[in-house]
């Protein structure tokens, strides 16, 4: 079971960045092996981690397993960074709908947020190959799986997949990445 600890880790005392970041990743994958569910564990960890928490962005993720809809697509991990990550600098609703375009708009901050998604994508590209989940799964088990099929789901979990090692990597790695680069933005933005 899990439980959401409402001191975030980043505001303990002494905490060092690579603590911050191994920290992020080990939960990660402990909530992949716990709870499935890609695109929400690579979020959460982010968000106990950096204290974005969001029930309501964490159900938004759920749909985002086995590649958007376990269709292979877009990983999920990736999405989850991406979540974080518009969770940290995204604009909100207040911004979005100011009556004055330069505010609502905001280019030098969208153009922040997108260079941050950019360079999620990127370390995901250059790790496993691909941003597709099943592009991940041929190179980290050889071969893609039908995320419909209750057979290749279990041939998944033998060569392991969702509780053993090789999802939860995906996903620890993902969350790893992510709060890098959200502690680099608000590190800039002071």
């Amino acid at each position: 079971m899990i439980v959401r600890n409402s001191e975030t880790y980043e505001r303990r005392v002494n905490v060092s960045k690579e603590d911050l970041l191994q920290e992020a990743e080990n939960r990660g994958c402990k909530y992949s092996q716990e709870c499935h569910y890609c695109g929400q564990c690579t979020l959460l960890a982010i968000q106990e981690v950096l204290g974005l928490a969001s029930d309501d962005a964490l159900k938004a993720a759920t749909g985002f397993a086995g590649g958007i809809g376990r269709t292979g697509s877009v990983c999920g991990a990736l999405i989850g960074g991406v979540m974080a990550i518009g969770l940290s600098c995204g604009r909100n609703l207040q911004t979005m709908k100011h009556p004055d375009k330069e505010a609502r708009l905001n280019l030098e901050k969208e153009l922040r947020l997108l260079s941050l998604v950019k360079r999620l994508s990127a370390r995901f590209e250059e790790e496993f190959g691909s941003t597709l989940c099943d592009d991940i799964e041929r190179r980290i088990f050889g071969r893609s799986f039908d995320k419909w099929d209750p057979e290749d789901k279990r041939q998944k979990e033998i060569m392991g997949g969702y509780e053993k090692d090789k999802c939860p990597m995906v996903v620890g790695k993902g969350a790893r990445w992510a709060v890098e680069l959200i502690m680099e933005e608000r590190a800039r933005s002071g």
